[in-house]
């Protein structure tokens, strides 16, 4: 049977603030049994500090080492929405349903030891010294677009510096292509890095098993599935590190909790929980 097509409400659409009140308006899911005792991931991550300290941000240490109640209170991962210029007429933008990032930071916490702040933050990707406070950022927006060459030279440079892109296709909901978003992504990707294209995350790489195991890939929300993993990812040359992760299967509309049934929207909160898990790691 065919999925149902998800239409987004029009307030959905129109919201452009993070204001108090969406936080008090979240729809709390059931708290899932972690896949392994988060001190044995903050064991493993102590030997990691001691052998890559520039790569893991600051918030591992201190989020990582203790239950939520008792985390520490400095050093906190932040988790930014990227303001970039979407300059087609597809409804969605990039301020789409932020009610799902706010969700996604709530079972962060619950569900592993990460010190998460829930001050939201918006960057923008027109401004450089902006985006180099902040490592990590969250992209998403559905259809097509095209970025100006001054933002697309500051993602060059933000990745190229060491920073993440997590990006999400929301889904188009007119005719033909549904993965519009995630096209003209890995195709502004492929223009800045001409010689190192996007390509299929392997199944069994680290960044589906990071915390909790997908061994058939990312999940699928709706619209249309890539490859086999149903993910991509820019490796850094050398290492092997993803720099950029990106899906089409709609994981922020799984996020926000009100599509489908509580067991779906979970499995995608805990994709996201893994790319986060492996960006901090890494």
């Amino acid at each position: 049977m065919k999925p149902p097509t998800i239409i987004h409400r029009d307030q959905d659409r129109q919201q452009g603030h993070w204001g108090e009140e969406l936080a008090d308006s979240l729809a709390v899911a059931e708290k899932l049994s972690r896949r392994k005792a988060m001190i044995g991931l903050a064991s493993a991550l102590g030997a990691y500090l001691l052998l890559r300290p520039t790569r893991v941000v600051a918030a591992v240490a201190a989020g990582l080492a203790n239950e939520p109640n008792a985390a520490v209170k400095t050093g906190q991962f932040i988790f930014p929405r990227l303001q970039f210029n979407n300059n087609m007429a597809t409804g969605k933008h990039w301020n789409i349903s932020p009610m799902g990032d706010v969700i996604l930071r709530q079972k962060l916490r619950t569900l592993t030891n990460v010190n998460v702040s829930d001050d939201p933050k918006i960057v923008r990707l027109s401004a450089m010294d902006e985006m180099c406070r902040f490592p990590f950022v969250f992209m998403t927006s559905g259809g097509s677009f095209e970025l100006p060459d001054d933002e697309l030279q500051n993602l060059k440079e933000f990745l190229t510096r060491g920073g993440f892109v997590f990006a999400d296709d929301c889904m188009f909901e007119g005719s033909g292509d549904k993965d519009r978003f995630f096209q003209s992504y890995r195709q502004h990707i492929g223009k800045i890095f001409p010689d190192n294209p996007m390509r299929e995350i392997p199944l069994d790489h680290e960044v589906f098993h990071s915390y909790f195991d997908f061994t058939t890939g990312s999940p699928h929300m709706q619209g249309t599935r890539f490859a086999t993993s149903n993910a991509a990812g820019l490796f850094e040359p050398g290492t092997g590190r993803i720099m950029t992760y990106i899906c089409p299967g709609d994981l922020h509309c799984g996020w926000v909790c009100r599509f489908w049934a509580e067991e779906k929207n979970m499995e995608a909160i805990k994709m996201g929980i893994n790319v986060l898990i492996y960006y901090l790691t890494h």
